[in-house]
């Protein structure tokens, strides 16, 4: 019985998330505005890597680390400034496989001439793939969509 009475007192305590109780309400902060422009620089990515010269081979590379920056920049803001948004834990993933699904389409597309590769033309396919598999197996277990698929196919007979 006295059991029964201290549980009833104390206060259940619910885990804090990222952007529970300090989150900004507003949708566009400045850390979703960094993540959008990351998401609106693939194409410009797609377009400068179709350029064949050394200002499309340098525009490239600059966008592909100018996100990368981003990435760390939007997350850092986003903790100082308690700018979390649902919004934005959302997109940032998204952002970021999205830039590197399309960074290893692209290098697949146009293999490097090495030697190494003329003798095995898979050598970059391949792990650009398990590359890209683990980054959309690993989103559906952030989601928790693949715990929810596999319990329910242990529920059919």
């Amino acid at each position: 019985m006295e059991s029964e009475t201290l549980m009833q007192q104390q206060p259940v305590r619910l885990p804090k998330l990222a952007y529970s109780n300090n989150s900004s309400s507003k949708i566009l902060t400045l850390p979703t505005v960094l993540t959008l422009g990351r998401v609106a620089a693939v194409p410009v990515l797609i377009f400068t890597f179709s350029v064949d010269s050394w200002w499309g081979r340098t525009a490239t590379t600059s966008i592909f680390v100018a996100a990368a920056m981003t990435d760390w920049l939007d997350g850092y803001i986003a903790r100082k400034m308690k700018l979390c948004s649902a919004f934005g834990a959302l997109l940032d993933p998204v952002a970021d496989k999205l830039m590197v699904a399309a960074a290893l389409v692209l290098l697949c597309s146009r293999p490097v001439n090495v030697a190494l590769f003329g003798q095995a033309p898979w050598l970059l396919n391949v792990p650009s793939t398990a590359i890209i598999g683990r980054e959309i197996t690993m989103a559906l277990l952030g989601n928790g969509l693949l715990l929810r698929i596999v319990s329910f196919r242990r529920l059919l007979p």
